[in-house]
């Protein structure tokens, strides 16, 4: 097996702990009201995708491609490798900042120090950057870092407050996922 495969099994690390904290988030939903909300079941629902659906395309791609068991469908294995696996691996930092603001989410509803967010979150930013970006050139993987470091900095200066801190994880998701997306396209069209 190649060696970025194994990069690749190692980031599974991301979407399992994202889906744990969707499922987290939706019993704190149901718990809070008599009725359970939609919301639960839409979080309930994300929860699946990102612990049951991703490992699994992972998983097949993986052994498909290098058991070579996939016959006769090599360009359909190619797209799901290239656009399935590669797009969720090489987008990791969405990811990251959507388990942030759900993380802030649940701070807030415990009212729990501020630990309780950001040492996972620094945890998996550093994680993600070092592992998608180890080989790649102008020291990226440390700019990365660093990013991840100065979010973490910035609202413990500004003192920021669960639900600011939220609102600005969603942000920087919804920016972070529509720029790989057009990045991933350019780069189709160009390679």
């Amino acid at each position: 097996m190649e060696a970025y495969r194994y990069q690749e099994l190692l980031y599974l690390i991301v979407p399992v702990m994202l889906g744990m904290e969707f499922f987290m988030c939706a019993r704190e939903e149901r718990r809070s009201r008599a009725e359970a909300p939609l919301g639960s079941y839409l979080l309930e629902f994300s929860g699946f995708l990102f612990m049951a659906l991703i490992p699994a395309v992972f998983l097949f791609t993986i052994w498909a491609s290098e058991t070579k068991r996939f016959p006769f469908q090599e360009i359909t294995l190619a797209r799901l490798d290239r656009y399935g696996v590669m797009f969720f691996f090489m987008g990791a930092w969405w990811q990251v900042y959507l388990f942030g603001a759900l993380r802030a989410r649940r701070m807030e509803k415990k009212a729990t120090d501020k630990w309780y967010l950001w040492i996972p979150f620094l945890g998996l930013g550093i994680f993600i950057s070092i592992l998608v970006l180890w080989v790649s050139p102008w020291n990226l993987k440390w700019v990365s870092v660093i990013w991840f470091l100065a979010i973490f900095g910035i609202f413990n200066l500004i003192r920021a407050k669960p639900r600011t801190i939220e609102k600005t994880m969603w942000i920087l998701a919804a920016v972070t996922f529509l720029v790989e997306n057009i990045l991933f396209l350019w780069l189709e069209s160009v390679v």
